[in-house]
């Protein structure tokens, strides 16, 4: 089993990440290698497509609205993973800004596991500093826009 966590600040309130970061259908607000997401399974399941075409299918397992995290399983999607885990979490820093994370824990199969650990925590970490750029660009002109 591999796992993988990333960890940013955000030099905003916790409530404003969490208005991005807490919403599962809003990856292509902030992550741009996604393209477009769209729920179905009155909200469970979001169905992914990617830059380049690929899909991605993921379910939603638990969300806390209270402690601002969620998690969700890879059902689809090209990575070569099983038993694939997501966590998103907003923290207060305790200073007025934001630790934001994003984890999983998977299987890897029939690829190199350093190689794919690699790749997620890359996409995890241009991911959050996506976000970063958007949610202090956007809250900093009082812009409701996400």
């Amino acid at each position: 089993m591999s796992d993988v966590h990333v960890r940013i600040t955000i030099e905003r309130p916790v409530e404003q990440v969490w208005s991005l970061l807490g919403g599962f259908d809003w990856l292509p607000r902030w992550l741009d290698v996604i393209a477009s997401s769209t729920l179905t399974d009155a909200g469970r399941l979001r169905h992914l497509k990617t830059a380049d075409g690929a899909i991605i299918v993921e379910r939603l397992l638990t969300f806390n609205e209270a402690e601002k995290h969620y998690s969700y399983a890879l059902l689809e999607g090209p990575s070569p993973v099983t038993d694939y885990i997501g966590t998103m979490s907003a923290q207060d820093d305790g200073k007025g800004g934001t630790l934001a994370c994003w984890s999983s824990t998977f299987v890897v199969q029939g690829a190199d596991e350093a190689e794919v650990v690699e790749h997620f925590e890359a996409l995890y970490r241009t991911g959050l500093e996506r976000l970063k750029a958007v949610v202090e660009t956007s809250c900093s002109n009082n812009s409701a826009a996400y």
